[in-house]
């Protein structure tokens, strides 16, 4: 389980989250680094019953998109009411969060000590320790790392990466910007929710420049508007 100050920026995971144009979850040892394309992860929440009408609303999938120093998250609801991408800038060190609710897209922008702050502290008493422990996942082989609390050990879990995707700083503006790996499988709370993510599908594909900018107009808001449409929806 992670703290709710993680924020959303960590579903991406990743997170947080390629040349060429093949699908790469069965790659071969002697297969090349995918550089731009993306990684789709399934989401579920096991703190409910898979049959659970409640969940049936969230989201079942997050995608990450990622090209030169740029991501992109993106998350939606079955019905497309909720949208959420994050814009992540790592050169720039620039974020951008928008959230879509109906017809209606609001946006916060963060520089890098915003980022840090809502998004990239890690919490006091957290600890991330690498394992021997690997597994595949998609195709990838991934170490395993215990993240213990001290004052918390019911909230310890595990999270699995991998360096063997061709992205630079994966995890720069979140609490495990320690973890040198793209996130493969991981615990996330948000709102007293658990959302378990795993990695699914790894693919190299090309994207234009525009995929990374924001290109519909939104409402500027401020983190705790941010948090008050979450919290809400």
């Amino acid at each position: 389980m992670m703290k709710d100050q993680f924020g959303t920026s960590i579903v991406l995971l990743m997170f947080i989250l390629v040349s060429g144009c093949s699908e790469s979850n069965e790659k071969s040892a002697d297969s090349e680094t995918v550089n731009e394309g993306k990684i789709v992860y399934a989401l579920t929440y096991p703190q409910f019953k898979e049959d659970n009408i409640f969940t049936s609303m969230f989201p079942s999938e997050m995608t990450f998109k990622f090209k030169d120093n740029n991501t992109k998250n993106e998350l939606k609801t079955s019905m497309a009411v909720f949208s959420t991408s994050l814009l992540a800038n790592n050169k720039e060190k620039k974020v951008t969060h928008l959230v879509k609710v109906a017809n209606k897209y609001s946006g916060l922008e963060m520089d890098s000590i915003e980022i840090m702050e809502e998004y990239g502290k890690k919490p006091d008493g957290m600890t991330i320790t690498p394992t021997d422990s690997t597994k595949e996942i998609a195709g990838y082989k991934c170490q395993h790392a215990f993240v213990t609390f001290d004052d918390a050990p019911e909230n310890n879990f595990s999270i699995f990466y991998t360096t063997e995707i061709g992205i630079k700083e994966p995890n720069w503006c979140t609490p495990f910007h320690e973890v040198h790996g793209v996130l493969m499988e991981a615990t996330v709370n948000k709102f007293n929710i658990d959302m378990h993510m795993v990695a699914i599908e790894v693919v190299a594909e090309q994207y234009p420049e525009d995929e990374f900018l924001v290109t519909k107009e939104y409402q500027p808001i401020t983190v705790q508007e941010m948090a008050d449409i979450f919290q809400s929806f």
